[in-house]
């Protein structure tokens, strides 16, 4: 994703350095890009999902890493959004290890993380519930790791509700971060459209 211009970007401050302590990461261009932008995608997914993940399924079918993952969804807006198109620049777009020349081409596409909202103090690393459950306990009769809703929680991302509530307020709706006239599409996948649809409810309400 760094090679198509998309890279982690660390919540709260929306900052790129990883910072040591609670954050939750969501896959965005650089700043600076992002703010130049006048169209934007945002992609809201399931809550079950690591970050960037579309199917763990579909990663070990088919499809593989890119299909299961949203390297191939970035690859076709670059794709779709070139000027200079054709069979085999469109073909060499797909290949493993293609990287875009320059910045003109980097994706405005803004990838939430409702699933990764536990914070490992240990690890310094945000996880879902199911990373979360998967770590090494002292033996298979203890019980997972305790989560303290406290430490391992981050504030304003303690639910998919409200981590997609968060980014709106503070990146999409935020002229700091986007263009105030900047056109916005929001794609939402499974449980990731409830969480959509409550903020639009609470917005329009």
């Amino acid at each position: 994703m760094r090679a198509l211009g998309l890279s982690r970007v660390y919540l709260p401050g929306f900052i790129t350095d990883k910072p040591n302590g609670p954050h939750v990461p969501i896959l965005a261009p650089s700043p600076e890009i992002l703010k130049r932008r006048k169209r934007g995608i945002v992609l809201v997914n399931d809550a079950m999902q690591d970050l960037g993940i579309l199917a763990y399924r579909q990663l070990q079918r088919e499809l593989g890493v890119n299909g299961g993952s949203i390297v191939n969804f970035a690859k076709e807006i670059i794709k779709r959004s070139s000027t200079e198109n054709s069979v085999e620049a469109d073909d060499i777009i797909f290949k493993d290890g293609y990287t875009l020349d320059d910045d003109y081409n980097v994706p405005s596409l803004v990838v939430l993380n409702t699933g990764q909202l536990l914070y490992s103090h240990k690890h310094n690393q945000a996880m879902t519930m199911r990373g979360w459950s998967a770590m090494p306990r002292k033996s298979v009769a203890h019980d997972m790791i305790r989560i303290h809703e406290q430490e391992n929680r981050v504030r304003g991302h303690q639910t998919p509700e409200e981590h997609v509530k968060t980014v709106f307020d503070e990146v999409i709706c935020n002229s700091d971060r986007i263009a105030p006239d900047a056109e916005i599409y929001v794609i939402a996948i499974e449980d990731g459209t409830e969480s959509v649809l409550k903020l639009l409810e609470g917005e329009c309400t």
